[in-house]
């Protein structure tokens, strides 16, 4: 007879109240219906089919004609994007998520009613199954954001779980180890802080700075030092091609010449050799927040992290040194997942392939 490891436990995260206790019944009662795991992040939208992998991979930007003539969209994803790097002035485009979570309802539920229907290649017949990642200590307003987006797009029942748990799930952390791993999201609005035990997220915390914050850190250093205005989307690029937090992976220095949104700078070169240095101040913000959770955590659980190997994952792991100023910073042992930016969604796939693991008398997740 199995035994679960959780036993009688309540679940470690909130479950809403349409969720139902027995998912894996009502998945036999209706095997029409689809299943998604869709990753709503800052900067991308990741969804994936059931059965057919991660199918859409999308910017969160949607643009929408003139305001004279109603909130009409008309181009998502990519093609919104690349008129927001433009600045195209005909059109409204909109980054809907802020800060990791739900900025602008009406944006967010437009942009994805048509990724779903772009993920299925049609409309659903019946509304699909959602599973999602939801900020790790989110507040009943965010997760209602969330949740209702989600359903106002075509989902119907909605199953939030904590982000930093679907990244570590997506990473390969091993579930079944009952030691404390520490778990450390950073995407381009937030970053999630977990502690994974069990298969469970025992502890964790959202911190409002992301890869957002580091292309704001860029745009003041060019402001200080060379009096060069530029905008939010070119400072991303700028971050891009330094692509390190520290001076030794970066390489050779870099010259961007002649900006084409430069003010006051009349076309000069500006040289872009220090900018993984801006990126490394502005990372220790994060990085002393961390801290701060961590000292907050009981002491065993402290002890079990430091002997343990803790994982970096979202967009900002990709910058060549991220993990090795974490651990630095944080006198931790910090390794990059292989696919940071995919380990979310991945995640949440694992999970929609097993979702009895969501109940009382469930299994842990696992890759």
């Amino acid at each position: 007879m199995h035994h679960s490891p959780w036993g009688r436990r309540r679940l470690p995260f909130a479950v809403p109240h349409f969720y139902s206790p027995f998912p894996a019944l009502i998945m036999r009662l209706t095997p029409w219906k689809e299943q998604l795991a869709i990753d709503l992040g800052t900067a991308h939208v990741h969804i994936c089919v059931k059965d057919a992998g991660v199918v859409v991979r999308q910017p969160t930007v949607i643009a929408f004609s003139p305001s004279g003539q109603g909130r009409r969209p008309v181009a998502y994803g990519t093609e919104a994007k690349q008129m927001l790097h433009r600045q195209v002035s005909e059109v409204e485009v909109v980054r809907p998520v802020q800060g990791g979570v739900v900025a602008d309802f009406d944006a967010t539920v437009a942009l994805l009613r048509h990724l779903i229907h772009q993920a299925l290649g049609r409309r659903p017949l019946w509304s699909p199954t959602v599973v999602t990642a939801e900020p790790t200590r989110a507040t009943q307003i965010e997760r209602r954001a969330l949740i209702t987006a989600l359903r106002a797009a075509g989902g119907g029942q909605v199953v939030p779980v904590p982000r930093a748990l679907a990244a570590a799930v997506g990473a390969g952390v091993p579930m079944g180890d009952t030691e404390s791993r520490l778990i450390i999201d950073m995407g381009a609005g937030a970053t999630d802080v977990g502690v994974v035990s069990m298969g469970i997220a025992a502890a964790g915390e959202s911190i409002h700075f992301g890869g957002d914050d580091l292309d704001e850190a860029i745009l003041r250093a060019l402001k200080r030092r060379h009096n060069v205005l530029i905008s939010a989307a070119r400072a991303e690029e700028i971050k891009s091609l330094a692509g390190a937090v520290a001076p030794e992976p970066a390489g050779e220095a870099m010259r961007l010449e002649e900006l084409p949104d430069v003010s006051g700078a009349e076309g000069a070169a500006v040289s872009l050799d220090g900018i993984p240095e801006v990126l490394a101040q502005a990372a220790r913000a994060a990085t002393g927040e961390i801290q701060w959770i961590l000292d907050t955590l009981p002491e065993k659980q402290q002890q079990e992290i430091a002997y343990s190997d803790g994982v970096l994952t979202g967009g900002c792991a990709l910058l060549r040194g991220m993990d090795r100023l974490m651990s630095r910073e944080l006198a931790l042992n910090i390794k990059a997942a292989t696919d940071p930016m995919s380990c979310t969604i991945l995640g949440l796939e694992a999970i929609m392939n097993d979702l009895p693991s969501l109940t009382l008398s469930g299994r842990r997740f696992a890759r």
